[in-house]
C-alpha cells in the first residue's frame, strides 16, 4: 500500500513539473511575441542587417564599397522641421554632412526604452564627430492616436528628464515628420548618410556594437 502511494505521489509530481515547465515555455514565447510585435517595422532592406554584422569579420573578409552599397537603400531623405524640448527649431537638412540616426519612438514602447541606452552611448562617444542622434516623438504616436501636442510634450519631457538622456529629442507636434517616415510599428530607425540618402531602415537596435558597425559601413562608402 505504501509503495502504491509513493508511486502515485511521484507520478503526480512528474505531471505537475511537466505542466509547470510548459507554462514557463508558453509565457516566454508570449513575451517574445509581444516584444517582436511592438518592434515590428516595414523592413525595406533585409540584406542591410547582414551588412551590419560585418564588423565581426577579419579585415580581408569585409565587403568593399560596392558590396556595401548593394546591401543599402538609396532613398533621398524627406526634409522636415520640428522643435526640441527647449523650443528650438531643427530641420533634418541642418544635419547634412553628418551620419544621422533618425529614431521614431514613444515613451510607452518597451523596445524604444530598451534601445535608448545604446543611443545615449553613441551620442556620448560621437557627438563631437560626424554622427548625430535625433529621437523624434510624433504627437499621434506618443498619444496612440491623440492630437493634444501639449499633453504629448509633457509626457516626453518628464520621461527624458527622469531618464537623464541628453541626445537631441524633437517634438513632431503636427505629425509632419511621421507622415513622411511612418511605419507599422515603433521603434523605427533610419540611418542617413552625409549626403542625405537613407541607407538603412531598421527596427530596434540590438546593441551599441550594431550601431557602430552601421556608422563604419556608411563611412566606408564615402
Amino acid at each position: 500500500m505504501n509503495r502504491t502511494r509513493i508511486i502515485a505521489f511521484l507520478f503526480t509530481v512528474v505531471i505537475f513539473a511537466a505542466l509547470l515547465s510548459g507554462c514557463k515555455t508558453i509565457s516566454k514565447e508570449q513575451a517574445e511575441d509581444s516584444k517582436n510585435e511592438a518592434s515590428k517595422t516595414e523592413e525595406k532592406n533585409d540584406e542591410s542587417v547582414k551588412a551590419s554584422e560585418n564588423n565581426s569579420l577579419p579585415d580581408d573578409k569585409k565587403p568593399n564599397k560596392e558590396d556595401l552599397l548593394k546591401d543599402m537603400l538609396d532613398i533621398p531623405m524627406e526634409d522636415f522641421e520640428a522643435v526640441d524640448l527647449e523650443g528650438n527649431k531643427h530641420k533634418l537638412s541642418d544635419y547634412k554632412g553628418k551620419i544621422i540616426f533618425l529614431n521614431f519612438w514613444g515613451t510607452w514602447c518597451p523596445p524604444c526604452r530598451e534601445e535608448m541606452p545604446y543611443m545615449q552611448e553613441i551620442h556620448d562617444d560621437y557627438k563631437d564627430q560626424d554622427v548625430v542622434i535625433l529621437a523624434v516623438s510624433p504627437t499621434s504616436v506618443e498619444l496612440r492616436g491623440g492630437n493634444d501636442s501639449k499633453k504629448a510634450e509633457s509626457k516626453v519631457k518628464k520621461f527624458i528628464e527622469d531618464s537623464g538622456y541628453t541626445f537631441p529629442v524633437l517634438l513632431d507636434k503636427e505629425n509632419k515628420a511621421w507622415s513622411h517616415y511612418q511605419q507599422r510599428g515603433i521603434p523605427t530607425n533610419y540611418i542617413i548618410d552625409k549626403e542625405g540618402i537613407i541607407r538603412y531602415a531598421l527596427g530596434m537596435f540590438k546593441d551599441k556594437e550594431q550601431m557602430e558597425t552601421l556608422i563604419e559601413n556608411i563611412r566606408s562608402i564615402e
